[in-house]
């Protein structure tokens, strides 16, 4: 039996908005007499870094079975990767927070790397694939938030 990672709304309505921002943006200031395109083109360029960071990083569709994680980035848009549970470390925590709240952060790790994000924020199934989590891997505990590590860990 399989467990597969569900979207919550908010996400998905915010990733949204962000993707067609930029697009509206260009439309009208291509067609305004007044309006200059560097705003639409730092809007786009934000967009760009922020879809190749915090997606990549954090939005994971996770499917967990008996002997494997497949995780697909980017909502689920991206290339499948599978981890056998026999080669991962485990797993830590990461508690954030932000407008609407604290959230956790379950990174699963490979030879002590993140490979796999399954996010309270992102995922409305996030209790149940945490309670598999702990059955099937090594929990290493609550890490601290550092801005830098969580930094380096984005461009990577």
């Amino acid at each position: 039996m399989s467990t597969v990672s569900k979207f919550k709304f908010l996400p998905i309505l915010l990733a949204s908005y962000i993707s067609i921002l930029p697009v509206m943006l260009i439309y009208l200031c291509y067609n305004s007499p007044y309006a200059t395109m560097t705003l639409p083109i730092l809007c786009l360029f934000f967009i760009l870094v922020f879809w190749g960071t915090v997606f990549r990083t954090r939005a994971h569709r996770v499917t967990i079975d008996q002997q494997c994680v497949v995780v697909k980035r980017y909502f689920g848009l991206g290339k499948s990767e599978s981890y056998a549970l026999n080669s991962l470390d485990g797993f830590v925590s990461l508690f954030e927070s932000g407008k609407l709240g604290v959230s956790e952060n379950l990174f699963i790790l490979q030879k002590g790397k993140r490979v796999v994000c399954i996010s309270e924020f992102y995922h409305s199934n996030y209790g149940e694939l945490k309670k598999i989590l702990i059955e099937r891997l090594i929990n290493f505990g609550v890490n601290d938030y550092d801005v830098k590590e969580e930094w380096s860990n984005l461009f990577k």
